[in-house]
């Protein structure tokens, strides 16, 4: 069973819900919303729930880069992606526990190694928080956490 079945069908609480909700689970993404957003550009900033540091780069209100540390099973390191280019939106669902426009990245196909999914949500003009997924890690499995950040 792919790992995104897996993971899909545990139903282990809302984390996992408003990871997959730009992944492809629900099938939806976030789309534009109505008036105006906070200016997010910027350079962003944060910490981990597994203590390790995540930073991103916002340019006319578009995610352009992402690194994303890891700290789980013995395994330790640090996942870079330049080159993005993420629309900021509103989610699908403008019930969900976390309302404010968002983005969400998937290193490619949700049950190949080493994957990597990420979506933030921002509070704030300088505030996100957000959660993250590692799946398939070689000789480590899977591990799901959260983070937060702030804008520079």
């Amino acid at each position: 069973m792919p790992l995104r079945d897996r993971l899909c069908g545990v139903g282990i609480g809302s984390l996992l819900f408003l990871a997959f909700g730009a992944s492809g689970c629900s099938g939806n993404a976030p789309t534009s919303p109505p008036g105006v957003m906070a200016n997010y550009e910027g350079q962003w900033s944060g910490t981990t729930s597994q203590g390790m540091r995540i930073t991103f780069a916002v340019s006319d209100q578009r995610v352009t880069s992402i690194s994303l540390g890891y700290n789980f099973n013995s395994c330790t390191g640090m996942n870079t992606f330049p080159n993005l280019n993420l629309v900021i939106g509103s989610p699908p669902n403008p019930g969900s526990p976390n309302p404010g426009p968002g983005f969400g990245f998937g290193s490619g196909a949700p049950d190949g190694p080493n994957y990597t999914q990420i979506y933030g949500t921002f509070s704030s003009g300088t505030a996100a928080t957000g959660t993250m997924i590692f799946g398939d890690y070689a000789g480590c499995g899977n591990s799901l956490g959260i983070w937060s950040a702030t804008k520079k």
